[in-house]
Parts: structure tokens; sequence; C-alpha cells
């Protein structure tokens, strides 16, 4: 071979040497750069957690419970008192009206053991003008003590279809749980009263004694 084209196969092969030299580095750092990428992609992404479903509410069992009304204070009262007696019958409830509210809750609870009344209810109506608002109370029947009460503000004349719409969404749950208790065993109830009258007497204790 040629002298000049030794020279030229030997340039030839450095500069290819040196080409190979320079990209290694190049390669490398292009191979270190995506391996985080092949990493990331291959990662598997975390199961996203199933929120737990909503706790369904129990549902207002009233059916059958018998409830006092007592009479209610104020303007319009009776008018009133006849929509809340209408509403509550309306749910299954049994409504007493002839009861008179008594001192302490401790009668409360008495009455409500001897007459089997689960809650008590009474109001106070309000007219202004031709405005009116009524309150209604709920006493536990099992406690003796007032748990709810609900205001509800109308013109005068729609006060009582107001009463037919809001007062059940607000009262009801109370007298659902008055119902509840109702239906629990009586903590410290008490005893029939017993009178030890001796032993009874016999004919020829009887007759002994005429003698």
């Amino acid at each position: 071979m040629p002298f000049g084209c030794r020279l030229a196969s030997r340039q030839i092969a450095a500069a290819a040497l040196l080409l190979a030299m320079a990209s290694a580095p190049r390669a490398e750092a292009a191979s270190k750069h995506a391996a985080p990428h092949a990493k990331s992609r291959s990662k598997a992404k975390p199961v996203a957690k199933e929120c737990p479903a909503p706790k369904e509410e129990a549902p207002i069992v009233v059916a059958g419970g018998k409830v006092a009304l007592f009479a209610f204070t104020g303007d319009d009262a009776e008018a009133i008192r006849r929509q809340v007696t209408h509403l509550l019958k309306s749910k299954g409830m049994k409504i007493m009206t002839s009861l008179r509210p008594v001192d302490s809750a401790e009668q409360y609870r008495e009455m409500s053991v001897t007459l089997n009344l689960v809650a008590y209810v009474d109001g106070e109506v309000t007219i202004d003008g031709n405005d009116g608002s009524a309150t209604i109370y709920v006493r536990n029947g099992a406690t003796g003590m007032r748990t709810a009460s609900a205001t509800v503000a109308a013109e005068r004349h729609q006060l009582a279809a107001s009463i037919g719409k809001e007062l059940w969404e607000r009262l009801g749950p109370a007298l659902g749980q008055a119902c509840a208790d109702a239906a629990k065993p009586r903590k410290g109830a008490r005893e029939p009263m017993r009178i030890n009258a001796g032993t009874p007497l016999t004919a020829a204790d009887t007759a002994e004694a005429t003698e």
C-alpha cells in the first residue's frame, strides 16, 4: 500500500477513535438521565382509598306513642294547637288533651308511667299585627325534662300552614327519642305498696272469738 494511503487510513482510524471516546460520556449521561424516567414510569400508582359510605339515619318511629298535648297560650293559640294535633295524629301518635301540667320532673315521670305517655307537648303563640310566631316544646316522658323546642314564624294567617310544613322536621327526632326511651325498662320504678295483714282467721278462731 502506498505510504500516503497508509497515512490516510491511520488518520481516519484515529479520528474514529476520538469520535467514539467523545460520544461515550454523552451516551452514559443520556442513559443516566433516562433511567429515572423509566423508573417513574414503571412505579405503580397508589390506589385511591375509597370514601366510606355515608351512614344512614335511623328512621323516626313514633307510631302508637301516646302524647299529652297541653293547652297553648297566646292569641290564636287554639288554632295552632289544632294544627299540632293534626300533625301528630298524621304520624300515628295518640293524643290526650285533657291533662294539665304538673310541677316537677318527678311528677311528669310518674304520670307518664301511670298513663303510658311517651312525651308532653305544649306551646306559646305570639301575634303582632300581621306577623305571628309559635314556639312548641317537647318534654320527654321518661326523664320528665324538656328536650326540644322549635319556633315557627310567618304571617298571621299562614302560621298554621307553616307549622304543618316545618314542625315535624324539627321536633320529630325528639319525639322519636322519647318513644325509644319509653320502650326501655324504667330504672328505680316504685313497686306497688303491699300491706301485711297477718295470718287469715280460721273458722275455729272466729267461733272462739264470739264465745
